[in-house]
């Protein structure tokens, strides 16, 4: 641990339910905040998808965690669905879900469908979702190769990534060298969608504060500038978090971008 308090030992302290319970336990979240960055999170994947732009056979979802609302919306324009994480326990979560008649974050599920006007179930859309599914992978953002020898597939049409890459990191320099490791799993001409914080130094996990690096949108932007994307969208709710038992962020973005 260090001398501030916070961790990044992942393996050993992400608490992987209490992550679930009460970040996305249901839309409203554990705050007003949590509620509306969630919402926007949401309601963002669901514009830049149904805009029909976005258009591949394969998605790679970097850092999925215990919650697959990343992929809600998303799988229903792609054929394979790739899900990844660094932290075995939360591999593990996605593993019972795909694998079985589990369902996962029901009320967030609810709220996509009616935000896409669709007649499915919960249960009937999760179903969609496991059947696209080809794997789930360890990954590692920091490393040259992130998805190391685990898939025969090297290089994706799409890549989606929610609250992970400034988690990954705790200076600007490890942030770029992580975007750029990103950037080699895509295809040239492919879509980045990526949503996270902004401004912060840490969020809590059950009794863990989980250190990342302070970024700001101008960092995020030459980040993937120089790693050679064009940027198409980039949407910021900006404002300081008002529990600061569980965050210290100023604000919130989404960014789609192409690879060029």
């Amino acid at each position: 641990m260090a001398a501030d308090g916070t961790t990044t030992d992942y393996y050993g302290q992400f608490d992987q339910d209490w992550y679930l319970r009460h970040y996305y336990g249901c839309i409203a979240g554990q705050t007003v905040d949590q509620g509306n960055l969630l919402r926007f999170n949401l309601e963002r994947y669901n514009s830049i998808f149904q805009s029909g732009e976005v258009k591949g056979r394969q998605l790679l979802d970097i850092g999925t965690g215990p919650s697959v609302h990343s992929i809600i919306t998303a799988s229903r324009h792609v054929d394979d669905v790739y899900l990844s994480d660094f932290a075995a326990q939360n591999r593990k979560v996605l593993i019972d879900w795909w694998k079985s008649d589990k369902t996962l974050i029901e009320k967030i599920t609810e709220y996509v469908l009616k935000q896409e006007t669709s007649s499915e179930t919960v249960v009937e859309r999760q179903t969609a979702m496991k059947g696209k599914v080809r794997a789930v992978l360890p990954i590692d953002v920091t490393m040259s190769i992130p998805l190391g020898s685990g898939s025969d597939v090297t290089q994706f049409d799409i890549i989606t990534s929610s609250l992970c890459l400034e988690a990954a990191a705790l200076t600007i320099d490890q942030y770029r060298t992580n975007a750029a490791n990103v950037a080699s799993l895509l295809k040239v001409g492919g879509h980045f969608i990526l949503n996270g914080v902004l401004e912060q130094t840490w969020y809590r996990v059950g009794e863990s504060k989980f250190a990342c690096v302070w970024l700001s949108r101008e960092d995020i932007e030459s980040t993937f500038v120089s790693c050679g994307f064009d940027i198409k969208q980039f949407d910021v709710v900006k404002f300081k978090s008002e529990d600061e038992a569980y965050s210290d962020f100023h604000g919130y973005f989404v960014m789609h971008a192409i690879k060029i």
